[in-house]
């Protein structure tokens, strides 16, 4: 659906929505002088929704797929963020109107588990002790809000590093790499995960930034009216999986019914610099444009980037649904979209595959403290 826009903007009032989140794992090994013993420490953090995940008592799986016992585990895992602590094991049921769609993803099997962690932060090295793979509601909602503001918080790029984010999930998932069209690892991907890259703002995206307030303001009228009742966007955070720790996505909003104020689905919000002064109908006349006309609807092309990177955020999230904001000059129009299971599990361990084979290895090259097993 589209319509004129009328020039506005507005500021988002915080909340917290009920998400879970985890922290990855990695192994670390350091020289001792006087015996080859490995010094280990971990941590290990997660939030369950309907459904627990498994904590360190259960046995782990090493990259050469031999099941070790629990507080002494062989294998890679992922680099843990600064904002990681101990925590108790605390299982939760879902939060708020969050429909549970981690009961719809595929559980993709790894022989590249483990639970021993270091955090990496720069040259420094902190180690952690054995903890819970579970994080209390409470941790979870202050990751979240911690890291609100997103690119204008030090935090969400602390907590970014490391991980990858739905707006790289569809570089990485066709990349010819993760394809095993091509031995080499793409560079660019591989140092913006792992933030070695410039922070470049273009025009582009300084024009997206500037008009996103005023697309949201115009997305609530909209929709507002459609429903016959308020509906609010609500800023966030970074939210990270709960399963896949090394996955994580930060929607532009999170929309809440005006009435009720509970969650109903994600926001992602576009403002396309090329067609700034066209109609979004116009636009889709452009064949590398993200949206498609459907009769009186828009919809988002499942073949496009931005398709990707909302799959993710719905996977991240746990929610169902998502409506995806175009506005220009002339025009703000929504695309609904909601989360695509199949897509989801061709994609997912494309992505899972360029982090334990890519991001983990460089890691360990990175920093002389990480030893290979003997």
């Amino acid at each position: 659906m589209g319509r004129p826009r009328k020039a506005a903007s507005t500021g988002a009032n915080p909340s917290s929505p009920g998400v879970r989140t985890s922290t990855p794992e990695l192994k670390s090994a350091s020289r001792s002088s006087s015996a080859s013993t490995a010094s280990k420490s971990s941590v290990s953090t997660s939030v369950s929704n309907s459904h627990s995940t498994a904590s360190l008592s259960a046995p782990t799986t090493s990259r050469k797929g031999a099941a070790t016992p629990a507080g002494n585990p062989k294998g890679r895992g992922a680099v843990p963020r600064a904002s990681q602590v101990k925590f108790t094991d605390t299982a939760r049921g879902d939060s708020g109107d969050f429909k549970n769609n981690q009961e719809k993803l595929p559980n993709v099997a790894s022989s590249t588990r483990a639970a021993n962690v270091t955090n990496i932060k720069g040259d420094s090295l902190r180690k952690g002790t054995a903890a819970s793979s579970q994080l209390s509601k409470e941790t979870v909602m202050k990751i979240e809000k911690e890291t609100r503001g997103q690119r204008n918080n030090p935090k969400w790029y602390e907590e970014r590093e490391n991980r990858i984010t739905a707006s790289m999930a569809h570089k990485i998932a066709n990349s010819k790499y993760v394809n095993e069209k091509s031995t080499e690892v793409p560079q660019s991907y591989l140092k913006a995960v792992v933030n070695e890259g410039p922070r470049v703002q273009t025009p582009a995206m300084s024009w997206g930034i500037k008009n996103e307030k005023t697309a949201i303001k115009e997305y609530e009228e909209l929709t507002s009216k459609k429903a016959g009742k308020d509906v609010k966007v609500e800023e966030c955070g970074l939210f990270i999986h709960p399963d896949k720790s090394w996955l994580a996505a930060s929607p532009d909003g999170i929309v809440h019914d005006g009435t009720s104020g509970k969650p109903v689905k994600l926001l992602e919000v576009k403002c396309p610099y090329k067609h700034r002064d066209h109609t979004v109908k116009d636009a889709c006349k452009d064949a590398s444009f993200c949206l498609e006309k459907n009769g009186d609807t828009y919809a988002l092309k499942k073949d496009h980037s931005y398709y990707s990177q909302v799959q993710c955020q719905l996977a991240a999230t746990g929610l169902a649904k998502a409506d995806f904001v175009v506005h220009t000059k002339k025009e703000t129009a929504v695309a609904p979209v909601e989360f695509d299971a199949k897509f989801w599990e061709k994609t997912e361990p494309k992505l899972e595959k360029f982090y334990y084979e890519a991001v983990i290895p460089h890691l360990e090259r990175k920093n002389p403290v990480y030893l290979p097993e003997e």
